[in-house]
Order: structure tokens, then sequence, then C-alpha cells
């Protein structure tokens, strides 16, 4: 499939990695982006053979920096607005349904809509050079759509200092928000992304999977109900190939063999 202003690789171990292409205008996303995105996440969660996902920017200058305000310039009525929206909440539906673990690998900007890409994945790693920032505020607009992954990530009042101060957050301090999962040195982010990758791909995919839908359910369930939910997610895990595969292989001291199953 085509997924126009994206590159899509795949490399050994079932990493693939998605590339914003578009550094000329520091990655920033117009609808057709959004929409390759969305597409493209839909698809890796669906191929047997991907294992992890990694999201980046093609250079180093922007992981991606927002919207495409040249495209932002040209829409009129409500519907077009809608329309836009609604590519964005897809997309980062898509990475956050995405049933195998997501690494974004953030180096440069993350702004807008770009910081809530990088929120939205499951492990966000970054640059000391990156900045994280919500700047829609002072151009007259809202950071809507990414209020969602943000909060989670953040918390309320983190999250309403971002929204409405506007204000950028170096790599350092995206990590002590919360935003970043880890802030490395400049030139240590490919490293690293490749080792957490790797160590996300050996993992069983059943468990990740369905250890993936329990974290997304545990955020708005009620405490006690939690506990019930989780005896029952993991009595059931127990009971799969890949657990009883796990195991054997702890006792026999080899590696395991996934099914997926």
């Amino acid at each position: 499939m085509d997924y126009p202003h994206l590159e899509i690789r795949t490399g050994e171990g079932g990493v693939a990695t998605v590339v914003i292409d578009r550094p000329e205008v520091r990655n920033a996303v117009n609808t057709e982006t959004l929409g390759s995105l969305s597409r493209a996440f839909t698809d890796l969660s669906a191929d047997g053979a991907v294992r992890a996902v990694v999201l980046r920017g093609r250079g180093e200058k922007a992981f991606c920096a927002g919207a495409d305000l040249k495209e932002w310039q040209g829409r009129e009525g409500v519907a077009a607005y809608r329309m836009h929206f609604d590519a964005v909440a897809r997309a980062i539906e898509s990475i956050a349904r995405c049933s195998k673990p997501t690494v974004a690998a953030v180096d440069g900007f993350a702004l807008a809509g770009g910081c809530g890409l990088a929120a939205v994945c499951d492990i966000t790693l970054c640059t000391k050079r990156s900045q994280f920032g919500l700047p829609e505020i002072q151009i007259g607009l809202i950071p809507a759509i990414v209020m969602a992954p943000i909060f989670r990530a953040v918390g309320r009042k983190k999250g309403v200092e971002m929204v409405l101060r506007g204000r950028r957050l170096s790599g350092e301090e995206a990590e002590c928000f919360g935003l970043a999962t880890r802030c490395v040195s400049d030139d240590a982010l490919e490293a690293e992304t490749a080792k957490v990758a790797a160590e996300l791909a050996s993992l069983s995919p059943y468990t990740l999977r369905v250890t993936k839908e329990a974290l997304s359910q545990l955020s708005d369930m009620e405490f006690f109900a939690s506990l019930r939910y989780l005896r029952e997610v993991v009595a059931s895990a127990s009971m799969s190939e890949d657990a009883r595969e796990g195991v054997a292989a702890f006792f026999e001291k080899r590696p395991p063999r996934w099914k997926g199953r």
C-alpha cells in the first residue's frame, strides 16, 4: 500500500520504522500525511511479521512540528476543519490501538500535533536538544485533540500549564514531566532506540498484545474493578501457549520460541 509522505522500513527481528518524510517543513503533517499514518499503523498492527514499531521524523531538526499551516490557510467552513481534526484523531487512535509496542524516537521539535504523536506511543525516547510543546494558544488555536494523550502522560496540572502557557520543554524537562520516557544524549538516540525496539520485538507477541489492551482499559477503570479485571486477564493469559513456552524455556535455560498465541 502507498503511504504518501511516509517511509516504512522493516528491519531484522520484526522491527518496523515509520518515518515522517517532510523535512522541508520540519515534518509538519497535512491531512494526507495524517491519513497515511493512520493506515500505516493499522496495517502494521495486523502484520504478523511485525513485532514492534518505531515512529520518527526525517532528519535531526524535527520529529514533527505539528500541522502544516500552509494547508491550514486554505481551509474554509467548519466541514473542512472537522475533516482535518478527524484525521488527527484517527492518526492518534491508530497508534494507541496498535497491537504492537510503539516507540517514538524524538530528535528536534515535537510541537502541537507532533507532541501528541510522541506522547501516544508506548515508549518515548528523546534527545537533550529536543523541544516539546503545545504553542497553539499563542496563535489563537486550541491543541484539543492532543490533550487526550498528553494529559494521560503528564497529568492535569502539568498538562494545563502546557496548554495555557504554550511554553516549550527541553528533552530533559519532558522526561521530568513524564512526557518522555527517557532523555538521552544527542548522539545516543539511534542506539537507544534500536536497543529498546529489539528488546520489545524479542518478547511474546501474544503477551504484549494482551498487556497493551489491559493497560488501555486501566486508564478509565475504578481501582477495585481493575483488580477484578486484571485477575481475569492474567488467568486467561497464563493458559496461553506462549506462557507455557516461556516457563519451559526458563527452566531449560534456553531462549523461548514464541508462537504468538
